[in-house]
């Protein structure tokens, strides 16, 4: 205890600081490609733990009461409550979500890379489908994903899907369109880390004349994706449907 009393609390507000800097430096970091992603969320990790060190340590001082100490001890605490906190909800949020990364509309035939796996570098994840325990997570989780069906015809689908891949800010990177079934794909960048997550849009006349879109839509790297690559079909289908029916 005499130890931890000797701990000047400016050194542990100083310390509290450093924490503080760590997310933004790790997060650029990784967006520069400098390190790789995952040294940038340990980085995380060991910064909300030495949080929790120093918010131990600076209770421990207030409580004995050194009038000197309460500023730089309250302001440690106040400084320790951000990292602490955004670990914490990073946590939550992996749990609420399956621990999948690749989702497609088409569960039985499911849409096809070819731009994207030539784009994909060493390290990245394969573009194919990992199979049925996926598709089982992917059904649990995300029951709603589902193909579009309209009565547009497939070459202006093909329009308006171009055109709306530019209006989200994606990188395109082919289109598919000498022979049916249509296919599109891009790339999505996140503006944190510069995660690239891939998608092709599948556009298939069906025999009734309706014109069926599916989408698929897969991270490069991380395990669990945080139902980015979810709410990424989701948005952008409910964005196509909108604009097919005006």
């Amino acid at each position: 205890m005499a130890l931890l009393e000797k701990i000047p609390a400016n050194s542990l507000q100083l310390a509290a600081i450093f924490t503080i800097f760590a997310f933004p430096l790790a997060i650029l970091a990784a967006r520069f490609e400098l390190i790789h992603f995952r040294f940038s969320f340990l980085i995380f990790v060991i910064a909300a733990l030495i949080a929790f060190i120093i918010c131990v340590l600076a209770l421990f001082k207030l409580s004995k009461g050194v009038e000197s100490d309460g500023k730089p001890l309250l302001i440690a605490l106040v400084l320790t409550v951000v990292p602490l906190i955004t670990l914490g909800i990073n946590i939550v949020k992996a749990k609420q979500y399956p621990f999948i990364h690749d989702i497609s509309t088409d569960i039985e035939n499911i849409p096809a890379f070819e731009a994207a796996a030539a784009a994909r570098k060493e390290g990245d994840h394969s573009t194919e489908h990992e199979g049925s325990q996926i598709i089982e997570m992917q059904v649990e989780g995300y029951p709603n994903i589902k193909p579009v069906i309209v009565k547009t015809e497939p070459t202006d689908v093909l329009s308006e899907v171009n055109t709306l891949i530019i209006e989200q800010g994606w990188e395109p990177l082919a289109v598919y369109s000498s022979a049916m079934p249509y296919r599109v794909e891009a790339v999505d960048t996140s503006l944190l880390f510069g995660f690239k997550d891939d998608v092709v849009i599948r556009i298939d006349l069906q025999p009734d004349g309706m014109t069926r879109i599916d989408m698929r839509s897969m991270s490069r790297q991380g395990q669990s994706d945080l139902g980015a690559n979810a709410n990424r079909i989701q948005n952008f289908l409910a964005k196509l449907e909108k604009k097919l029916a005006e």
